[in-house]
C-alpha cells in the first residue's frame, strides 16, 4: 500500500505554494518507494493529469492535492528564509474542486482495479470547522465528521461564474466518504505569526462499480 498519511507526517515543513508541497511529497514518496517508481504530472490518458502517480505492481496509484492557504508571515530559520503565505478565498470553488478530485481519481480506480487519494493540507480553519450559516457549496462543504458520496453533490443555486468557469456540473461520487482531518506538524524552529495551525485531510478512493460511466 502507498502509504500517503505516513509520507505526509515526514515532511516537517511550511511550502510555499502547491507545487512546492507537490515536489517535497514527491520526494518523499521517492525515498519510501524507489525514484523509478514515483511520476510528478503522471497522465493516464489523455487530456488528464495527476499530481502524483506511485507505480505499485502493475498499476500506478494515483494522489491529488491541494494546499489552501489564509495570510501568515512564515520564518523558517533553518533556511534563513521568510515568506508570506496569502489569504486564498473562494471556499466555494477551492471545496468543489477538492471532490472533483475525488470523483477524478475515483473514475481512474474504476478502471484499474486499485485505489487512490486526495489530499488537502490548509491552514484555514474554514475548511474543517462545521459552518453556521447557508452557503452555496453546501453540498461540498468537507469540515470534520461530514459524510459524504453515495450519489450526486450540487450547487445550492446555479451562478453565471460557475458556467464561464466551468464548474456548474454536479459531481457524482460512487464511494462513501468521512472526512477526518489530522494535525500536520511542521519543525519547531518554523514560526508562523498567524494562521499557525495546518491540518490535512487524506481521503483514500478505493475502486468502485461507477454508475455513471
Amino acid at each position: 500500500m502507498v502509504d500517503v498519511e505516513w509520507a505526509l507526517s515526514q515532511l516537517g515543513q511550511v511550502y510555499h505554494s502547491e507545487d512546492h508541497l507537490k515536489l517535497a511529497l514527491g520526494a518523499e514518496l521517492a525515498q519510501m518507494y524507489g525514484n523509478e517508481r514515483v511520476r510528478l504530472e503522471w497522465n493516464p490518458e489523455a487530456g488528464v493529469s495527476i499530481d502524483i502517480g506511485v507505480r505499485r505492481g502493475d498499476v500506478t496509484i494515483p494522489i491529488e492535492l491541494k494546499y489552501k492557504t489564509k495570510q501568515s508571515r512564515v520564518e523558517d530559520s533553518v533556511f534563513d528564509e521568510t515568506f508570506e503565505l496569502k489569504t486564498q478565498s473562494a471556499h466555494d470553488r477551492a471545496h468543489y474542486r477538492f471532490l472533483r478530485d475525488v470523483e477524478r481519481v475515483e473514475r481512474i480506480v474504476a478502471d484499474q482495479g486499485r485505489y487512490g487519494y486526495a489530499v488537502l493540507l490548509t491552514n484555514d480553519s474554514n475548511y474543517w470547522t462545521t459552518a453556521s450559516g447557508e452557503a452555496l457549496y453546501d453540498e461540498f462543504r468537507i469540515h470534520e465528521g461530514r459524510e459524504f458520496g453515495g450519489g450526486t453533490l450540487n450547487w445550492r443555486e446555479q451562478r453565471d461564474w460557475m458556467t464561464k468557469s466551468g464548474e456548474e456540473a454536479p459531481i457524482n461520487l460512487a464511494g462513501q466518504y468521512v472526512a477526518e482531518w489530522s494535525d500536520y506538524q511542521y519543525r519547531d524552529d518554523i514560526n508562523a505569526s498567524t494562521n499557525p495551525e495546518f491540518r490535512a485531510l487524506v481521503l483514500r478512493v478505493d475502486a468502485q462499480a461507477r454508475y455513471d460511466k
